[in-house]
């Protein structure tokens, strides 16, 4: 089953179980991918990309909610979070994450942290799952000045 019908599937179960936000965010998740293609004929891959980017953007709103100290929104906004990851795949484990940084290293021969966005690249290339953020800390703290 594709995303696309996933999606489908969950609006319904959503209006069946009454279950209001997660039926905003379901229809949120379609409109997005609706906007892109208005049948809906869009690979898993093309669709992912679309949710990560929505997904990005809303950690960014729940940073500035917080910072911004209303609770009543960041509450909001990590439910609607919870709700997509459902449908994006699980990151790499830090582990996991260490050892994809140790390989783009060799790999790619970096030594300085002018090589930083040289591993970024290859550690995208090996896996784009990983948290960019976390993998960027990793890779400088490993890098020598």
């Amino acid at each position: 089953m594709s995303l696309f019908e996933q999606i489908n599937n969950g609006i319904k179960e959503a209006m069946k179980n009454r279950d209001q936000l997660r039926l905003e965010v379901l229809r949120m998740l379609k409109s997005k991918v609706l906007a892109v293609d208005a049948r809906g004929n869009l690979l898993d891959a093309e669709i992912l990309k679309i949710f990560k980017t929505y997904f990005g953007s809303l950690q960014e709103a729940l940073q500035e909610a917080i910072a911004a100290n209303r609770k009543d929104i960041s509450d909001k906004l990590k439910a609607e979070l919870e709700i997509i990851q459902e449908f994006l795949p699980k990151p790499p484990s830090l582990e996991e994450t260490k050892k994809l940084i140790s390989q783009a290293m060799q790999e790619t021969g970096a030594k300085t942290k002018k090589d930083l966005g040289l591993v970024m690249k290859a550690v995208m290339k090996l896996n784009s799952d990983v948290d960019g953020k976390l993998t960027s800390k990793l890779v400088a703290e490993l890098l020598q000045d």
